[in-house]
């Protein structure tokens, strides 16, 4: 157990390579179109914690774009940190750029007493890593305490697994899925809860800026990426998808039918997924 009474948990996707190559679709044009206005307009030294940063290319990406501001990626993964702190000079060289492992509910794990004073992080931000987390509004309230207490900011972009369409339908991969998540103690609909959490930690209403968009996998390598990254772990047996399969009683030919869903998706040219994202921007002391 953390020390906070949460339940450490491991990824439940992984750290594979294909997955990671799949997560690496993600960029600041991507994933960050509703904060890129607001860190374009702070002072060009800023200091942001990308929290759950995976293996880093939304991190990689801000720090290009902000070659002065200080940024800090923290995700649980060593092996994937340890990989991103090797990318440095080959993705963003010449950036202010650090990655970290730690556990975001054990922040004293990875940041100083200086860092965790709430008067350090202009930004505190994250995409898409409260819904791999469970009993998540605890890493909403951290991030609260962790930005500056006097304007900081506290941004997400949370993933509504529930609303995600695959085409063509894969109503067999959408059950698993759902299962998994259960399983995991995770919520496929923290994304439409996103500013319910938000209020809750204790942010106004007037402090929040909300909007939502849409993640997607739309040509043809974005499709391999994604359905190919689900063959691979289908077909490894031990990622906890395979494994969690069989604790449900999937059989081979249950299992071959999952694969065949993501063979068809990747071969379809009328084929894509897409999945509904929510957007928070938390003012902090206004």
């Amino acid at each position: 157990m953390a020390s906070n009474g949460v339940k450490k948990q491991n990824y439940h996707i992984g750290y594979k390579e294909d997955t990671l190559k799949n997560m690496e679709l993600r960029n600041a044009t991507t994933c960050l179109g509703y904060l890129l206005p607001t860190l374009e307009s702070l002072p060009s030294t800023f200091t942001l914690l990308d929290v759950g940063c995976g293996p880093g290319s939304i991190t990689f990406d801000i720090a290009r774009r902000f070659p002065k501001a200080k940024i800090i990626g923290v995700d649980l993964g060593k092996e994937v940190i340890e990989r991103n702190n090797a990318n440095i000079q080959t993705y963003a060289p010449d950036t202010n750029i650090e990655f970290r492992a730690g556990n975001v509910l054990e922040p004293e794990s990875f940041l100083s007493p200086e860092e965790m004073s709430g008067n350090y992080f202009d930004v505190v931000h994250e995409h898409a890593t409260l819904i791999c987390i469970p009993n998540n509004i605890e890493v909403l309230r951290i991030m609260k305490k962790l930005a500056k207490q006097d304007g900081g900011i506290v941004a997400c972009r949370e993933g509504d697994t529930h609303s995600q369409i695959l085409w063509p339908a894969c109503p067999e991969s959408a059950e698993l899925q759902e299962r998994i998540y259960e399983m995991n103690g995770l919520d496929t609909q923290t994304g439409r809860k996103l500013l319910s959490k938000a209020l809750e930690v204790g942010f106004k209403r007037d402090q929040i800026t909300a909007s939502a968009s849409v993640l997607s996998n739309i040509t043809a390598p974005e499709r391999e990426l994604y359905a190919g990254s689900m063959i691979t772990m289908l077909a490894d047996e031990t990622s906890q998808y395979r494994r969690a399969a069989a604790k449900f009683g999937y059989t081979e030919e249950q299992v071959e039918v999952l694969r065949n869903n993501m063979r068809r998706m990747i071969a379809a040219d009328d084929g894509w997924r897409l999945c509904i994202c929510t957007e928070i921007i938390c003012r902090l002391g206004e």
